[in-house]
């Protein structure tokens, strides 16, 4: 079915442009209003969903007055089917963690956060440029939802109470919905089913490059937002509105990552290299040259010598530099280093793990 619906989609437009010219724009501009039910001049919002489209997407289909070849309705459901298609960390592996990254940006001011879930436990890394607005500041305080109460939610009922209750309407808490970490891929599909029930959806763009994931941007004008979703996924990419007026928010990255992994905006100060519990931990981490190719940190290693055995062992500590090196792409966009080497003053002790994306899923 999500084939069928894709193909209908990519008839909406069928010829990609890799630039607009002035005059492409503005046939883009009526285009909008035309989908929208106006033939007014824009107004501040409708002119900025207009640039978050073009932004994001490189064509707006022209449709006249033909309806959509796809409706709204029939992407967001292809995207609920092909994100119940999609693993869950604990499929690929008990220990594995999710990975989101996002950019929330009203244009003079950015908040970057990384998001892990394992085990329940929610880790979270933000950085900031800027004068931020109220809203964009709190961002910086995590998720409105709790992972517990998020998962006690596990009917399209209860994800709609929980999405209304918190964000004051069912079209918009969805879309927070879609991009909180902990959400499984069930939970995403019942998601966008209510968010296709809804209501206010109009299909503004699709954008056919004949990449196997196609951007769709979708508008509800009476939330004055708009958001972009990959229908073959059902990855959520681009919102614009939906924090605040004028805020731009993409996610940068989703992936499942094995039980270890390097991750951090400007490096971890900790990694546990013994997975599950800390018998091998690096602390204390100053990092040199994070996010290139190799990046080099020193810092204390602290290893159980698990004698008699690793309950009553002895943690010893070693002064050590550790060096991360290897990127690999995973999931949606997701870039992060594979290897770990820790170096000791006795060369003999060196040791190097593998850590990173989760091996089913690179």
């Amino acid at each position: 079915m999500t084939d069928d619906i894709m193909a209908r989609v990519a008839a909406a437009n069928p010829v990609p442009e890799l630039e607009l010219t002035a005059e492409e724009s503005a046939r883009a501009q009526r285009s909008l209003e035309r989908i929208t039910g106006t033939e007014r001049k824009p107004g501040r919002w409708l002119a900025a969903a207009a640039a978050a489209v073009l932004a994001v997407a490189v064509v707006v289909p022209v449709i006249g007055h033909q309806a959509p070849v796809a409706t709204a309705v029939d992407v967001l459901q292809a995207a609920g089917e092909a994100s119940a298609n999609q693993p869950n960390a604990t499929d690929t592996g008990v220990t594995n963690q999710e990975y989101l990254k996002r950019v929330d940006t009203d244009g003079t001011a950015t908040v970057t956060t990384e998001y892990e879930v394992a085990g329940g436990q929610l880790r979270q890394d933000t950085a900031s440029t800027g004068t931020l607005s109220p809203q964009l500041a709190a961002l910086a305080d995590g998720p409105a939802i709790a992972l517990e109460s998020l998962a006690a939610a596990t009917t399209a009922d209860a994800l709609a109470r929980l999405a209304t209750g918190t964000y004051g309407s069912l079209g918009v808490g969805s879309l927070h919905l879609l991009l909180h970490p902990g959400l499984s891929s069930q939970q995403q599909r019942l998601v966008y089913e209510n968010l296709a029930g809804a209501g206010g959806n109009e299909l503004a763009h699709a954008d056919r490059t004949g990449a196997p994931d196609e951007a769709v941007t979708v508008i509800r004008d009476e939330d004055q937002l708009s958001f972009t979703v990959l229908p073959s996924t059902g990855q959520l990419i681009h919102a614009h509105g939906l924090v605040g007026p004028g805020v731009t928010t993409t996610v940068e990255a989703t992936a499942i990552l094995g039980c270890v992994a390097v991750t951090g905006l400007e490096g971890p100060e900790d990694i546990s290299l013994a997975c599950a519990d800390n018998n091998y931990l690096v602390t204390d981490l100053k990092w040199s040259r994070w996010g290139a190719e190799t990046a080099t940190a020193t810092g204390k290693a602290f290893i159980n010598d698990c004698d008699p055995f690793c309950a009553q062992g002895t943690m010893e500590e070693f002064p050590v530099t550790v060096t991360v090196r290897d990127l690999r792409t995973c999931g949606y966009n997701a870039r992060l280093y594979s290897a770990v080497d820790v170096a000791f003053a006795d060369p003999a002790r060196n040791e190097t793990f593998e850590v990173g994306c989760a091996p089913e899923v690179s």
